[in-house]
């Protein structure tokens, strides 16, 4: 599937100091989009949509913050 330009509309934005995954939005690679959504599939392609960043520093600093709200 390819990206039809409807996941503009969930296009979501962040404040400097955080990033998306600390805000709860969700990246769809096929758009290369973050979307705020609530859904576990892309509401343009319906591929599925990553919740944790890949990097090992980005995964370790999202359990951080995610920790420290508890």
């Amino acid at each position: 599937m390819t990206c039809r330009g409807t996941c503009i509309r969930y296009k979501a934005k962040t404040n400097s100091g955080n990033t998306h995954y600390e805000l709860g939005h969700k990246r769809c690679t096929t758009c290369d989009i973050f979307i705020k959504w609530d859904g576990i599939h892309c509401p343009c392609c319906n591929f599925s949509l990553r919740t944790r960043p890949r990097s090992t520093s980005g995964r370790h600093q999202l359990l951080l913050v995610r920790q420290s709200k508890q």
